[in-house]
């Protein structure tokens, strides 16, 4: 089975603050709030927190905030907040393997689309 590593995008001027590597990710998920469950996308993934957009008004620094995505709930505290975007530090690490099976999932997805895109430029590109 392939490697697959886990890319470091903490450099510039948030670096320094940030204790884990961090995945860029863009998966739907939800989160779980005191008004209920709001759908979300997870912009970046840690084993110790996550970056969210939601698209609502995004919970409050401070709140306590479920994060669920494939089969995967993590709790967390609002730590910082601008518009829909919030940043969520988690109660406890997620679990590394985790972090890895989201990346890879990722991937397929943007390989699919990927494929849907080409194939659809191909239909126009024959069409008269």
């Amino acid at each position: 089975m392939a490697q697959h590593a886990i890319p470091f995008t903490g450099h510039g001027r948030g670096a320094g603050r940030r204790l884990t590597a961090r995945v860029r990710l863009a998966l739907h998920g939800e989160i779980v709030v005191g008004r209920g469950h709001e759908p979300c996308l997870l912009d970046n993934l840690s084993l110790t927190g996550a970056s969210l957009t939601i698209g609502n008004h995004a919970p409050s620094v401070g709140e306590t905030v479920v994060l669920i995505v494939h089969g995967i709930e993590a709790f967390g505290s609002v730590i910082w907040r601008k518009g829909p975007h919030f940043g969520l530090q988690f109660d406890a690490a997620v679990a590394r393997d985790d972090v890895i099976r989201l990346r890879i999932i990722h991937a397929q997805f943007i390989a699919v689309e990927a494929e849907h895109q080409r194939r659809s430029n191909f239909a126009t590109a024959r069409t008269p």
